[in-house]
């Protein structure tokens, strides 16, 4: 089971990288509790240039269980020189299924914009549900390099 799991989220994450079409992004996700999502999903960021701003969105690789129409998170933010940087937001979701067979999809919920990486480095991102989520399957960060 495992081994299917890190097999979708192989896919997904491929699926993600070429959505992002001519403009460089990199795509950071973390597998999570499907049953009840609670504990936190840490990522790392490896940031190799400073000269460009990011647009970055939450990204959630979902199944047909997860009905939440907003979510809400705790975001920490550490950067490679150690400050750190933490906030609570609530974002919208608008999930339809257009397809009956389609089991899991993946939303791209837009948190930050014109994020500028001062520091060359790993980034670590700590995104933490305020309460349980069902059918969450993984939870990441999309950096979309803004040209």
């Amino acid at each position: 089971m495992r081994a299917i799991r890190k097999i979708l989220l192989a896919m997904v994450t491929l699926l993600l990288f070429t959505q992002c079409g001519s403009t460089e992004c990199s795509v950071v996700m973390q597998d999570v509790d499907i049953d009840g999502w609670t504990e936190e999903a840490t990522l790392t960021y490896t940031n190799k240039q400073t000269e460009n701003n990011y647009d970055l969105s939450v990204v959630l690789h979902v199944n047909r269980r997860f009905k939440a129409k907003q979510i809400e998170l705790d975001i920490m933010t550490m950067t490679p020189d150690s400050l750190r940087y933490s906030e609570q937001v609530t974002l919208p979701v608008n999930l339809t299924w257009d397809d009956k067979t389609t089991v899991t999809t993946d939303l791209l919920l837009p948190y930050r914009q014109d994020v500028t990486l001062r520091c060359k480095g790993e980034y670590t991102m700590v995104i933490t549900p305020q309460q349980s989520v069902v059918g969450v399957e993984a939870a990441g960060i999309n950096f979309q390099m803004k040209r």
